[in-house]
């Protein structure tokens, strides 16, 4: 039984591009990309379980900093490179193609469903740069796009693929049913790089930390954030949630340089520095706590934490 790989969000397009193979006969193994920014919330291991699909998921590393820092096709409305993005998860699934011994890769892209992504010359530069050519199959789109290698194998029908095109969800919903897929998901929420605020947060990061490390992409999701004057970042909890997981990055081994100031006394936001602090950066710190604090005791103090260890202060002085 010939085996194909499935690059697998777990949304209905994907769902439905491994059912159509799995209805031909071919074992379909998923590749789930998690990138350093959530897509959507859906449950990739619960699609995956449901369509009887083994799911092999790869975190992205840090050579996805660079698809972020120099996207060869450019951004879109935000700080998404999403032709650069595909591509980079196109050459994952081309290695586990190869180190499975499959046959094809397949997509549930589906033509002109995304604007910077799905454009009928996009999807053929994702096939070229990733490597896959003509070994990238979009049973979505199959019929309107040239056969490829499996198609002309007689490996896969192409009479049974499908001819959509657009944005609609009525007729994949429909197909969904047709083809036993009894729980379907949602629409993504799209990426979180297209949203132009938290888009602008990255491509501030970018210009001036070109030099970033993954900890420090993965920051720039939490918190009221600006940069100081010495090029430092200065991060400030929104909620208890954020304050506890601020305390958890400053205190990774990937964190490096980072100052974590809580309050010990009295009711106000967790504040981290992410760069060296010097006495102006703490004192900016502080200050950032005690404005987004209700009420400031004449005592109040902060706990700071650093790499050389954890200290008590007022907050006044510091």
């Amino acid at each position: 039984m010939p085996l194909v790989i499935a690059l697998f969000s777990g949304g209905l397009d994907s769902m439905l591009a491994v059912r159509l193979l799995q209805r031909q006969g071919l074992e379909v193994e998923g590749l789930h990309v998690r990138t350093w920014y959530p897509c959507s919330h859906i449950d990739a291991d619960q699609a995956a379980t449901q369509l009887g699909v083994h799911l092999t998921v790869h975190s992205a590393g840090d050579d996805y900093a660079e698809v972020l820092r120099r996207p060869r096709f450019g951004y879109g409305r935000g700080a998404n490179p999403c032709l650069d993005c595909r591509i980079y998860m196109g050459r994952l699934a081309k290695r586990l193609m190869e180190q499975r011994g499959a046959v094809a890769v397949i997509s549930g892209e589906l033509l002109g469903q995304r604007p910077m992504s799905q454009k009928r010359r996009d999807l053929d530069v994702v096939a070229f740069h990733s490597g896959l050519e003509d070994r990238l199959l979009r049973p979505l789109s199959a019929q309107l796009l040239p056969p490829t290698l499996v198609e002309r194998e007689g490996l896969v029908d192409r009479s049974r693929l499908c001819a959509f095109s657009g944005r609609g969800r009525a007729t994949l919903q429909q197909l969904a049913a047709e083809l036993g897929i009894e729980r379907c998901p949602g629409p993504s929420s799209g990426c979180a790089l297209v949203h132009p605020e938290f888009g602008q947060r990255v491509r501030e990061l970018i210009a001036l930390r070109p030099q970033a490390r993954r900890w420090e992409f993965e920051l720039a999701q939490f918190g009221h954030y600006r940069w100081l004057p010495d090029g430092v970042k200065l991060v400030v909890g929104r909620n208890a949630a954020e304050n506890a997981l601020l305390a958890e990055m400053a205190a990774g081994e990937a964190a490096g340089v980072a100052v974590l100031l809580e309050p010990e006394n009295f009711q106000a936001p967790t504040a981290l520095i992410a760069g060296p602090a010097t006495a102006a950066t703490l004192h900016e710190a502080a200050a950032e706590i005690s404005r987004r604090a209700r009420i400031v005791p004449a005592d109040a103090h902060v706990r700071i934490t650093d790499g050389t260890g954890t200290r008590r202060a007022e907050l006044g002085p510091l």
